[in-house]
């Protein structure tokens, strides 16, 4: 199991231990002075286990019942007792504040439903339970939630304080996955904030939980299958640095979104297909308005490229996610902003903007060319400044001189070419570059069709970048050109696309006849004709810093 705060406050707590112990001593010394009509603490605590089964959820919580003071309006006699009579009928009452108070959704974001199937009454005293042993006494409930099926993650709240911040309450849960030990507790947010756990079924059941390799390999499985994307509740930056382009990644919470750009739904507790797209516009006029960036001293307009709407248990973010209802309080919203360079660029300065209450600082990765770097935005500090070490500009296609004899490497050298083309970023750039290795109508049809074998549809339609072309074997055609030769060449190409610190990487092997010519001095392939196309690896990693 993992845990994950969407809590938007985030200042560290005081352990909970002393916390319990220092509002104990505030809180009698308040009832005492207030009998015999007493108003209960300002603090709720209420402690608990949960146990997840596949197919249903047990709970037991702690309550005292000096929360009944508050709740039912409660008296103390002359004594500084509580009739035992009260708090037995507060106690029954309390089942219904419990289950309207402890929301528990799963991952689409549906509420569970439970019930309160038994209380642990204490034996009070008939003559009444004393204010002093308010908080010293415990009344347990029993909550059962059914499950339809095994819980991929389990999002928590509470608003046991109600609409009012006179009592707000603490409630500190211990949550464990059947055949495995506890985890350590956690405190389950109220008002706005969400806990969400992530639950993985094919974990086996653990002898102990302090076992040190162990305890590695089990994290290390989990970062795999988080694929870096760990927290629900953090906000991830990616700047990625290339001669073509600068890209700003942002993949944060929606409730942390909204806390600057509310979105309009019908539901507070669900955001439908329909409303996703209809938010598009004012999030592309949102995200294109913040975080200038200054390129050479010049101020560029950044271009929204991508918008998606992530559910709570969508692993891979650098994937087009399935557009379908998400729960408000788990989902992610996650744009990516482009930024024209024009060039190599020599000098960047990113500024962000983005800062309030619940964003305190920015952490971001930035990856320019190949180096790999961390940096965090302050509102005292919150310009990202490069200069280019010395990361040269992408070097001219040359043509394959007629001087060269060997069919082989005239043949390798020149499909290099035509794929080295599509590292230039501009339709006229790659023509130039492609014509120096292609020649005639075929221009214009390789074109397209080398651009077309680079799209990942998976990654809605983005253009993959050529890492290596490798030529596994060459020989004669049967066809021959008139002034040259026909090569029957079999290679492969590996492409990548990369988003939010996710590499995905395709290799496709082709086979093909190539007729080759000389002109005005150079080899130019004048056709291709495709016999055989195939993927042949696929497979996704994260970059390293």
């Amino acid at each position: 199991m993992r845990f994950a705060i969407f809590n938007r406050q985030k200042r560290c707590p005081p352990s909970f231990q002393s916390l319990k112990i220092a509002l104990r001593s505030i809180c009698l010394f308040c009832l005492l002075l207030a009998a015999p009509v007493l108003s209960a603490h300002p603090i709720s605590i209420i402690t608990g286990e949960a146990l997840v089964h596949r197919d249903r959820m047990e709970m037991a919580l702690a309550v005292m019942p000096e929360d009944f003071l508050m709740v039912y309006g409660l008296f103390a006699n002359a004594d500084s007792r509580i009739a035992t009579n009260d708090i037995a009928q507060s106690a029954e009452k309390h089942k219904k504040f419990l289950l309207d108070g402890l929301i528990v959704r799963d991952a689409d974001g549906n509420r569970l439903i439970g019930s309160v199937v038994k209380i642990e009454m204490p034996a009070l005293p008939a003559d009444g339970l004393p204010v002093t042993d308010l908080m010293a006494t415990t009344i347990v409930y029993h909550l059962e939630f059914p499950l339809a099926k095994p819980p991929t993650h389990l999002t928590f709240q509470q608003h046991f304080g109600g609409d009012s911040v006179m009592i707000p309450a603490i409630v500190n849960l211990v949550v464990t996955r059947e055949s495995l030990p506890p985890e350590p507790s956690i405190n389950i947010p109220g008002d706005e904030n969400v806990e969400t756990i992530a639950f993985d079924w094919s974990e086996t059941a653990r002898q102990t939980a302090g076992d040190y390799a162990e305890t590695q390999a089990r994290e290390a499985a989990r970062r795999k299958q988080d694929m870096g994307i760990a927290s629900y509740s953090a906000t991830y930056t990616f700047v990625y640095i290339q001669n073509e382009e600068i890209r700003v990644e942002i993949l944060m919470p929606l409730l942390t979104l909204e806390t600057w750009q509310p979105v309009a739904r019908t539901n507070k507790d669900f955001i439908d297909v329909s409303e996703q797209l209809a938010a598009r516009g004012t999030l592309e006029k949102f995200f294109t308005e913040q975080n200038e960036l200054k390129l050479d001293g010049v101020a560029v307009k950044p271009k929204l490229e991508r918008l998606d709407f992530y559910g709570v248990d969508f692993k891979d973010f650098a994937m087009r996610t399935e557009a379908r209802r998400l729960s408000a309080w788990t989902a992610r919203v996650g744009a990516i902003l482009t930024y024209s360079t024009k060039g190599t660029p020599s000098h960047v300065e990113l500024k962000w903007t983005l800062f309030n209450n619940d964003m305190l600082a920015a952490r971001a990765v930035i990856f320019a060319y190949d180096q790999g770097s961390r940096f965090t935005f302050y509102p005292r500090n919150p310009v990202f400044k490069w200069d280019n070490p010395g990361a040269p500009p992408l070097p001219a296609v040359t043509t394959v001189s007629t001087g060269e004899k060997s069919r082989e490497t005239v043949a390798e050298s020149l499909l290099r070419n035509v794929y080295r083309a599509f590292d230039y970023h501009s339709e006229s750039d790659i023509y130039d570059a492609l014509a120096r290795s292609v020649h005639g109508d075929l221009l214009a049809d390789l074109y397209l069709k080398i651009k077309q074998g680079l799209i990942m549809q998976e990654q809605g339609g983005a253009i993959a970048r050529v890492r290596e072309v490798k030529v596994v074997r060459t020989e004669p055609a049967e066809g021959k050109s008139k002034n040259g030769f026909a090569e029957r060449v079999t290679w492969q190409v590996e492409g990548t696309i990369e988003h939010w610190g996710h590499i995905h990487t395709r290799v496709n092997e082709y086979c093909a006849d190539l007729e080759i010519e000389p002109v005005d001095g150079s080899w130019k392939i004048t056709a291709m004709n495709v016999s055989r196309q195939s993927q042949v690896k696929s497979a996704v990693s994260l970059r390293k810093l």
